[in-house]
C-alpha cells in the first residue's frame, strides 16, 4: 500500500500547489464546507494519522483552532509531520495508519480539487485502490457519521465517480 499511498501524497501535493488565497472562500462538494475549512480538516486528519502512529489509537477529533490564516501552509505542515510519523513507526502501527492516511489524503484531495476544478478526478489507479478497501470497511455502523450514505452511480462510471459516490458525494456531471 505504500505506492498508492505516494500516489495519494502526490494527488494531494497538487491540488495544494493549485490553491491560490483566493480560493479558500470557495465552496466545495461538502456542504457547508469551502476550500480552506477543508484544508484544514485535512491537517486535523493528518494530526489523528499522526496520534495513531505513536500511540497506536485511532481518535478522530477536530481542532477548534478557529480561523486558520493559511490553511494550505498549515496542511503542508501537518502532512510532512504525518510523513515523519510514518517513516519512524513501528511496523504495526504503520499498517494500521496507512488505510486512514490513504482514504484522508485520497477524498480531501479531491474536495479541494473539484472545487478548483469541477472536471478533477482522483488518479483512475488510485482510487481503484481506496475504494477496494472503504467498500470492505465502511459498512454499516463503522460509516458513523463521518460519511453521508453512498449515492447510485453506473457500474462502469470511472473508479473516481464510483470512489466519492461511495463516500456521499456527487461525483461531477
Amino acid at each position: 500500500m505504500s505506492d498508492e499511498l505516494d500516489l495519494a501524497r502526490g494527488h494531494v501535493r497538487r491540488v495544494l500547489d493549485a490553491v491560490d488565497p483566493e480560493d479558500l472562500a470557495m465552496a466545495t462538494p461538502c456542504s457547508g464546507w469551502e476550500v480552506g475549512r477543508v484544508l484544514a480538516h485535512l491537517a486535523d486528519s493528518a494530526d489523528v494519522v499522526t496520534r495513531l502512529l505513536e500511540t497506536g489509537e485511532l481518535t478522530y477529533t477536530e481542532s477548534a483552532r478557529g480561523e486558520v490564516s493559511d490553511p494550505v501552509g498549515l496542511a503542508r505542515q501537518r502532512l510532512a509531520a504525518m510523513d515523519a510519523a510514518l517513516s519512524v513507526a513501528a511496523p504495526d502501527r504503520a499498517a494500521a495508519a496507512r488505510l486512514p492516511a490513504l482514504v484522508e489524503l485520497t477524498v480531501h484531495g479531491w474536495d479541494v480539487g473539484v472545487a478548483l476544478d469541477p472536471a478533477h478526478r482522483v488518479p483512475e489507479s488510485l482510487a481503484a485502490h481506496v475504494l477496494s478497501h472503504v467498500e470492505t470497511v465502511l459498512v454499516g455502523e463503522a460509516r458513523g457519521d463521518r460519511f453521508a450514505a453512498p449515492l447510485a452511480v453506473p457500474d462502469d462510471a470511472p473508479a473516481s465517480d464510483r470512489l466519492v459516490a461511495f463516500l456521499g458525494r456527487t461525483p461531477p456531471a
